[in-house]
């Protein structure tokens, strides 16, 4: 491949990723509002989860609430079925972020946060996902499009940016 063509794909990555952004600016609502007031009145601590990419996205949001003043960390799906879920107590916000919302991984979680009536944050672009039915505050990410098909791209950016905007939200709040 020419390097000329690189350039061109590089453009093309780019263009997608800020069609996604914008298409994400668009569509914060009022259940954003929710999701900074519930996270300024938490008493204990910010716990986010997510699967492969967007567990990734997960662990920079806790690294970035932390470093904004508000004690978050990362919870591991995989680990949180083997004990780990005991980290979790009623007065922590769980924040749990897929693009599906349909992830096994996150079913145990979901089901533990219900059942000890731990709020739960959804960050998820399917309306009819168990993530988003389950979820107290629902942040609806739009659906964009991958570069390169399925690899998760555009919808991380999204999700990314908004891991951002509620954690430089909180900050300015506080």
């Amino acid at each position: 491949m020419k390097k000329k063509k690189f350039i061109k794909v590089a453009k093309e990555v780019i263009d997608l990723e800020i069609k996604a952004l914008i298409k994400l600016k668009n569509s914060i609502n009022e259940s954003f509002n929710l999701a900074v007031q519930q996270i300024l009145k938490c008493q204990s601590k910010i716990i986010l989860c997510g699967v492969g990419k967007s567990g990734l996205i997960a662990n920079k949001i806790a690294a970035t609430f932390s470093s904004v003043g508000t004690p978050a960390f990362f919870l591991s799906a995989s680990n949180s079925s083997h004990g780990d879920l005991g980290s979790i107590t009623k007065k922590d916000i769980l924040i749990l972020i897929s693009y599906s919302g349909e992830t096994n991984e996150l079913k145990n979680i979901i089901q533990y946060a219900n059942r000890n009536k731990v709020l739960l944050i959804g960050i998820v672009s399917k309306k009819d996902s168990i993530l988003y039915k389950a979820s107290d505050v629902r942040l609806l990410t739009p659906q964009v499009k991958e570069s390169g098909g399925i690899v998760p791209t555009s919808s991380t950016s999204v999700q990314l940016a908004l891991g951002d905007a509620l954690a430089i939200s909180v900050m300015k709040q506080k």
